[in-house]
């Protein structure tokens, strides 16, 4: 049994423990859809109509017959049954609305059956292909909509080599996204469905990028958008960009194998492919808006999994997740511990979706390891499958629902928060993303609750909101990012700064004077308040700490890079320094971490409050069900708030019936307690 944080780790509370900072940020930017506040239980039915079911080919000799009886009031009655609150159907998939509109009509009678069984419903709509061969029949202008790579050839979206009859749409094209249009007002007017559901919201990497004319006259125009002509001059050299065109590619030159983005076209056209995206779908949302505003969007885009999602498909989460309440995580891995100390998980993506108030959908319906970090991080169910449903997966809506209180209202408990800079990590992906993973890896390891935030959080950032903020590596910071850095630690806030952080501009260019010069301490000996711990240089700034650490270590071998630069699976292993960095947290948060957990390393935990009820609830998971079947004798200590004391702890699982009353002593601010033997999945609640 090894200690996953321990006594090296946490000092006296001083002032009580911080929670909600990325959600106190974000949540209030926007309303959430009412019905959706408290989980959701999502399950279908199919989201093919069954022209892409012949077409695509390969299909069994029965198909219609599995088509027509997905969306059967048998099936809908069954998922009702079981406890789905949500029907996930087909609805269009881009061969035109002609070509569909059978397909089309039986989702409107699918959803009256489902609406009768008072369930929501969730329509399917294909973002990015047109399929030619029917929609150019019906739309013969379509022509000219479609994605064209430099040579002028339509750009396709096909899986396993096959579907070439499946082209990408160009979201600079207006004609497209008003196509776009009816196919959402019909969702909404004739299905009145309740959610809908973008898929595959991305765009191709490089080499296979728009270059027809619609994004060359929008790539311009953002640029004369975006600066002045002293600025363009500054930015490029020159000022007339008439002529400025996407990059282009050859086999000496090829995209995937650039680790480093200094050309400040090639950033510049990063930036507008991810501000495309963002535009499409904020027309998207003010059209859905318009009909109906409690209709939940979700899309498509994928969680946090490794890979350059800004470069490689257009997507800068960011962006795109304060307009959505759902988004799907396809890419998402079942939990697992593996014997070299790697630690692959899902909470990366969780995280994402728990900051800009969403709900991530992962599949889940075959691990009861899966299904427990999604309770313990989610909050909820998400995506539960088709019909029929797993076993697995009924037992755990079944806890869900007769525990669906400790579940509501939460949010995320952390004094910690981890910035992703765009800038640093779109850039330099291979050195800057990785010690973003890295870091987190050594907090979810630890067990040492933290927020994922992103560059316009900065602006909020204040020690009542956030004792430390972390910098893995976040080399772009711009001259207000380090003013408003140095204001946060003035005022009393903790930094740990990695590796070259601040060296560089937004524009990755290097600066004459490194951007926390006078927060990290200068490492000469004459320096007063420099301690040096190891190679951790210590200083104190104002009424703040401010800890540098050189380097984030991989512990053994670097894996190969892959294909643009993606930090896969075999790079989510703990830091070799691990408990140094964590060592450092401690101390420039004055030991404010609010939660201590002693238990095997492949148990993982959250902790979530319940302000409203005063309560706070720590989730547990084994990571390695595969191999341990139980964990027994974990100790917990969770900080409560200033003023409060515990009345009762309970520990839940979907193990046992109703909550077990656990014995527990309150110091400093602390309640500590021994958690029962487990198997996969437990939670505890704190009641005051």
């Amino acid at each position: 049994m090894g200690t996953v944080v321990g006594s090296y780790a946490l000092a006296k509370l001083s002032g009580g423990s911080v929670y909600g900072f990325a959600s106190a940020v974000v949540a209030d930017s926007r309303p959430q859809r009412s019905w959706i506040e408290n989980g959701l239980i999502d399950a279908g039915g199919t989201h093919e109509p069954y022209i892409f079911v012949v077409r695509r080919g390969g299909q069994a000799v029965n198909s219609r017959e599995i088509y027509e009886r997905a969306q059967s009031e048998e099936v809908i009655r069954l998922l009702h049954s079981q406890g789905v609150e949500v029907f996930h159907t087909h609805f269009y998939k881009g061969f035109g609305m002609a070509a569909e509109m059978q397909e089309m009509q039986d989702t409107v009678r699918a959803a009256v059956l489902a609406h009768r069984y008072q369930m929501k419903v969730d329509t399917y709509i294909q973002w990015d292909t047109m399929m030619y061969e029917t929609f150019f029949a019906e739309e013969p202008q379509a022509e000219h909509w479609i994605q064209r790579d430099a040579a002028g050839q339509p750009i396709m979206l096909t899986y396993g080599y096959q579907q070439s009859f499946r082209y990408r749409p160009c979201f600079s094209n207006q004609q497209y996204l008003d196509y776009l249009k009816k196919v959402v007002r019909f969702a909404v007017q004739e299905v009145k469905t309740d959610f809908i559901h973008f898929d595959n919201f991305d765009v191709n990497p490089e080499p296979d990028s728009c270059h027809c004319e619609q994004c060359k006259i929008g790539f311009r125009a953002r640029l004369r958008k975006k600066y002045s002509e002293v600025q363009l001059k500054e930015r490029l050299g020159f000022t007339n960009v008439s002529y400025v065109n996407p990059p282009l590619w050859n086999r000496f030159n090829p995209p995937e194998q650039l680790d480093i983005i200094s050309d400040p076209v090639f950033q510049e056209w990063i930036d507008y492919r991810c501000q495309t995206m963002a535009d499409a779908l904020d027309q998207m949302v003010t059209e859905i808006r318009s009909l109906n505003p409690e209709i939940v969007i979700e899309i498509n885009s994928g969680g946090i999994s490794g890979d350059n999602s800004p470069w490689g498909g257009g997507i800068d989460q960011a962006r795109l997740l304060k307009k959505t309440q759902v988004f799907w995580a396809e890419s998402a891995t079942q939990p697992k511990y593996l014997s070299d100390n790697t630690l692959i998980s899902t909470v990366r993506t969780y995280k994402l979706a728990r900051t800009f108030r969403n709900v991530a959908f992962t599949y889940t319906s075959e691990s009861e390891a899966a299904l427990g970090e999604c309770l313990a991080f989610n909050q909820t169910i998400g995506y539960a499958g088709g019909s029929p449903l797993s076993p697995l997966m009924l037992k755990y809506i079944d806890f869900y629902r007769k525990n669906r209180d400790l579940y509501v209202g939460t949010q995320d408990v952390a004094s910690v928060a981890v910035l992703r800079s765009y800038a640093s990590i779109t850039y330099n992906h291979a050195r800057a993303g990785l010690s973003a993973i890295l870091m987190e890896q050594a907090l979810i390891q630890s067990n040492v609750p933290f927020h994922m935030i992103f560059d316009e959080h900065l602006e909020s950032l204040s020690p009542s909101k956030c004792k430390v903020l972390i910098l893995p590596n976040s080399e772009c910071l711009s001259d207000s990012q380090i003013a408003l850095i140095r204001r946060f630690v003035e005022a009393g806030g903790g930094l740990i700064a990695t590796e070259q952080t601040g060296l560089y501009d937004t524009w990755r260019r290097v600066r004459l004077t490194p951007g926390l010069q006078g927060l990290v301490a200068d490492p000469s000996p004459s320096i007063s308040k420099n301690v040096n711990t190891g190679t951790t240089m210590r200083n104190e700034v104002g009424e703040g700490r401010v800890a540098y650490i050189p380097a984030i270590e991989f512990d053994g071998t670097m894996p190969p890079p892959e294909p643009y630069f993606t930090i896969g699976m075999s790079f989510w292993k703990r830091p070799k320094n691990w408990r140094q960095l964590i060592d450092a947290i401690a101390w420039a948060s004055h030991g404010d971490i609010p939660l201590e957990v002693q238990g095997p390393e492949y148990l993982i935990a959250n902790v979530v409050e319940q302000s409203d009820r005063r309560r706070r609830l720590v989730h547990l998971v084994n990571c390695d069900a595969e191999h341990v079947s139980s964990i027994a004798g974990v100790k917990v200590r969770c900080a409560l708030d200033v003023g409060e004391s515990v009345a009762a702890v309970r520990f839940y699982s979907p193990d046992t019936s109703g909550g077990e009353l656990l014995k527990s002593e309150s110091r400093d601010g602390m309640v500590s307690f021994a958690v029962p033997s487990f198997k996969v999945y437990g939670v505890v609640e704190l009641s005051a």
